[in-house]
């Protein structure tokens, strides 16, 4: 097996499906991570609020709470590609209407409150699509490439996130300092309709579906399954706790402005620089997958995570800061590909759907939810005080998830 590693790499490309997947994330990504930038940066300037960025997180936090569940039982329920390709193409108008409204501001014909509340508003909407996306475009991957596979697309999958991570936030920023909002919209925009059309190009296909009829005997059926499976309901649980309080990507802007001083363009790099070093990671991982000890490494992986946040709080070098965000974030892909592979291969296929949804639930929870904590935090206590806690926090929830996993150290793939 592993004298085939260097032979495989690009053996999940083989299928023209995933390769229109692929597409299709990093046109989302780059759009989200694009218009996620304008958007924090742009209402920090207005308001000088840190409130204010964690706000932005919930209103597309509450929606995809929700609805995820409910979207992981029709994906399992119903045909999950095609509801993909119909949930996805909100995201268009919805972006546009986003647009209309930043531009209306500019031009005085909005004042900063309905602003505000304009932007939430679509901020919600664009979350109830992804309540119902995630959870099909999740499960659907493990139906576009074979088993043995599975680890080569799941690294694929998180590489090109981490690579349009990249570029998105520097694109973003350069797009702030020097272009108007016109051309970053119609950016925005433009990508969307490209990830649309590439969903709308997947051969039809049809899938198992579950039986039961009742939503909540569903759900119940997959969150039993969960509770039973030991490494995949610690592994949620590892990433929720972690990144819930070392989780660091809400405060850049305060740290860019308030305390490095680097703007827009040094903005753009520090929201860059994990995903570089997710880049690098992953495509060492590509090579060689994490087969032997997947939970040590995940283990590590995670300790690695939460030292980055202490040592990224008491920086004040840019240079230095880049660094331990490189760090960070390939922490974070060995944690990503680890947890993705066991979410692909241990549920039974007509459950993907639903444990899809709930670690969705759960990503989603510890990204969204540790935003808002942040910002309540550094609200309470200044930016650094906040993050030395939630550093140490994310550390005790590793050492407590070690304690309770010895029986795994020895799970391989």
């Amino acid at each position: 097996m592993s004298s085939a590693v260097p032979h495989s790499a690009f053996a999940a490309f083989a299928s023209r499906d995933f390769m229109l997947l692929t597409i299709n994330q990093c046109c989302l990504t780059f759009a989200v991570l694009i218009q996620e930038v304008l958007i924090a940066y742009y209402l920090y300037q207005i308001t000088k609020n840190p409130l204010i960025l964690g706000l932005v997180g919930i209103m597309d936090f509450l929606p995809f709470l929700a609805l995820s569940l409910w979207g992981g039982y029709i994906a399992d329920r119903l045909n999950r590609q095609r509801i993909l390709q119909i949930s996805f193409s909100f995201a268009i108008p919805l972006s546009i209407a986003l647009w209309v409204c930043f531009d209306l501001y500019n031009t005085q014909a909005l004042s900063t409150n309905f602003l505000l509340i304009s932007t939430f508003s679509i901020l919600f909407l664009f979350g109830c699509i992804r309540g119902i996306y995630s959870p099909c475009f999740n499960s659907l991957r493990p139906f576009v490439v074979p088993e043995h596979h599975y680890t080569n697309a799941a690294t694929w999958t998180s590489m090109c996130w981490q690579a349009s991570g990249i570029l998105a936030p520097v694109i973003g920023g350069f797009l702030l300092a020097h272009l108007d909002l016109e051309i970053t919209f119609s950016v925005i925009v433009a990508l969307f309709f490209s990830g649309s059309i590439a969903l709308w190009c997947l051969q039809k296909r049809d899938f198992p579906q579950i039986q039961t009829e009742s939503v909540t005997q569903s759900l119940k059926e997959a969150l039993n399954f969960i509770f039973k499976t030991k490494i995949i309901f610690w592994a949620m649980f590892l990433d929720l706790g972690s990144v819930f309080f070392g989780g660091i990507m809400a405060l850049l802007p305060i740290f860019a402005q308030d305390i490095l001083h680097v703007g827009t363009d040094g903005f753009g790099l520090l929201r860059a620089a994990p995903a570089f070093g997710g880049l690098v990671m992953m495509m060492i991982l590509v090579r060689y997958p994490p087969k032997s000890r997947p939970w040590q490494m995940m283990l590590i992986a995670v300790t690695g995570f939460g030292f980055c946040t202490l040592l990224f709080a008491v920086t004040r070098q840019l240079c230095f800061s880049v660094a331990v965000l490189i760090i960070m974030g390939a922490c974070d892909s060995i944690n990503i590909v680890i947890r993705q592979t066991i979410l692909q291969l241990i549920p039974p296929k007509d459950m993907l759907g639903r444990v899809a949804a709930i670690n969705g639930i759960f990503v989603t929870s510890s990204n969204e939810l540790g935003a808002l904590q942040s910002s309540i935090m550094t609200r309470f206590f200044s930016v650094v005080p906040a993050m030395l806690i939630g550093g140490s926090l994310s550390l005790l929830c590793v050492i407590l998830t070690k304690a309770k996993t010895k029986a795994l150290f020895n799970f391989r793939f």
